[in-house]
C-alpha cells in the first residue's frame, strides 16, 4: 500500500476505529483540489496489526477523488 508522498506536507486530522483496525485521515498542507480549491484528504485503512490495507484520496469540499 502507498506511503505518504514526501513532497506533500501531511497532517493527521482524524483517527477512527472501524472495528477491524484504524482509519487515519491526513490533510495535505500545501495542496488544494484544482477544481474547487478544497483540501485534499488521504485516507489510510489499517488492519488490527497496523498494516495499511487500503488507501483513497478525496476532496474535503466536493468529495471528488483529485487523483482520478
Amino acid at each position: 500500500m502507498p506511503e505518504l508522498p514526501d513532497e506533500i506536507a501531511w497532517t493527521l486530522v482524524n483517527t477512527e476505529d472501524w472495528g477491524g483496525g484504524l482509519e487515519r485521515t491526513y490533510r495535505a498542507e500545501n495542496v488544494e483540489h484544482a477544481d474547487c480549491g478544497g483540501d485534499v484528504l488521504l485516507v489510510h485503512l489499517h488492519d488490527e496489526m497496523g498494516a495499511v490495507t487500503g488507501a483513497h484520496s478525496r476532496c474535503a469540499k466536493c468529495g471528488e477523488d483529485p487523483t482520478a
